[in-house]
């Protein structure tokens, strides 16, 4: 889904104090520049769990090193898996979870447990692991983070803005994406109706959240399980 070109990140931005951070960088894919972000969280014991990891620069590694101690490396569904590997070199204590399919798809990437895995469960209880039924294009999983209502996750959701690159911002007019928080185009052309996605969302529009975070738009604050369900709406079964 993304490839090729990444660079550095900036320095992480707070989202909620003390708690959640986050970075993006430029990553292109499909002749379409994107912001792409990775997710930082702080657990008890100033545990640092990794969501979509970026490029470990020493800058990264110094801003993630000031936080805590990188424990978790997440690899939250097939594709974004690209800097893992690199990340996981630089904290080798670290525990790498994710699919097996994202391992499939980068022979560099080593996962040291699944994310149903009872040792990581039993480490990280303030995030509550949901599958994202009915989307093997993806095999993604989202993360709830109780404390916060944040909804962590990566290709669930996407959309434009005046801050994107103007090749994303002309796509995202073309397919409907500008300004509109939807799901991203080859994720809505590559998946049908299902009763497994209609009970996923009706799960995730159950959750008392507060914000979505994403890899590919700002964060969702207004009325954020309204949102997810219309763009999902497409992928539900009648009845």
């Amino acid at each position: 889904m993304y490839a090729a070109r990444v660079t550095a990140p900036s320095v992480f931005e707070t989202v909620v104090p003390g708690t959640i951070w986050v970075t993006e960088r430029p990553v292109w894919y499909a002749g379409v520049c994107q912001r792409a972000r990775t997710t930082v969280v702080r657990l008890a014991g100033d545990a640092l769990w990794v969501h979509s990891p970026t490029t470990p620069t020493d800058e990264v590694c110094a801003a993630l090193d000031a936080l805590g101690e990188v424990r978790f490396i997440v690899v939250p569904n097939k594709f974004h898996h690209l800097a893992a590997p690199a990340t996981a070199a630089r904290y080798p204590s670290a525990l790498v979870v994710g699919p097996k399919s994202a391992e499939a798809r980068n022979p560099e990437l080593r996962l040291t447990a699944g994310l149903d895995d009872a040792e990581y469960l039993r480490q990280t209880p303030e995030l509550v692991p949901l599958d994202v039924g009915g989307v093997p294009f993806l095999d993604e999983t989202v993360f709830f983070h109780q404390p916060t209502g944040s909804l962590i996750a990566a290709d669930l959701l996407t959309s434009a803005c005046a801050r994107d690159h103007w090749t994303w911002r002309f796509a995202a007019r073309v397919w409907g994406r500008y300004g509109k928080v939807k799901t991203p185009p080859d994720v809505r052309w590559s998946t049908r109706p299902s009763a497994a996605a209609t009970e996923s969302i009706a799960r995730l529009r159950e959750l008392p959240m507060e914000r979505i975070l994403v890899a590919h738009a700002d964060p969702i604050t207004e009325r954020p399980a309204e949102q997810l369900a219309s763009a999902w709406q497409f992928a539900m079964t009648k009845g």
